[in-house]
C-alpha cells in the first residue's frame, strides 16, 4: 500500500492535476495537525465523513474539489485560483 509521500512522488511525475490535488491535501493535513484537530473533529466541522478524510490523508483516495472546499472552509483556509502566467499557483 502506498502512503501519502509515495503517491505524491508518483503523481508529480505522471499527473499534474492529481499532483495539485495532493499538494492541497498536504496543506490540509498540515493545518489539521497544527490546529491539533482530530479527523473526527474535522469531520464534524466540515460534514465530510471521517472515513473519507482518513482515506484521503492515507493516499487511498483523491478528493473531489467539493470535498477540498468543505475541508478548507472548516480549517479556515482559502482556496483560490491564480493565473499561472502572472504568478505562482496558490493552492491554499
Amino acid at each position: 500500500m502506498k502512503n501519502f509521500d509515495d503517491l505524491r512522488n508518483q503523481l508529480q511525475s505522471e499527473d499534474a492535476y492529481n499532483f495539485a490535488l495532493m499538494e492541497m491535501v498536504g496543506t490540509l493535513m498540515a493545518t489539521r495537525d497544527r490546529k491539533k484537530m482530530t479527523q473526527a473533529q474535522l469531520s464534524a466541522l466540515s460534514g465530510v465523513p471521517q472515513k473519507t478524510i482518513s482515506r484521503i490523508e492515507n493516499g487511498i483516495d483523491l478528493p473531489k474539489v467539493s470535498t477540498l472546499l468543505k475541508l478548507s472552509i472548516a480549517l479556515g483556509l482559502e482556496l483560490k485560483l491564480v493565473d499561472r502566467t502572472e504568478e505562482a499557483i496558490s493552492l491554499a
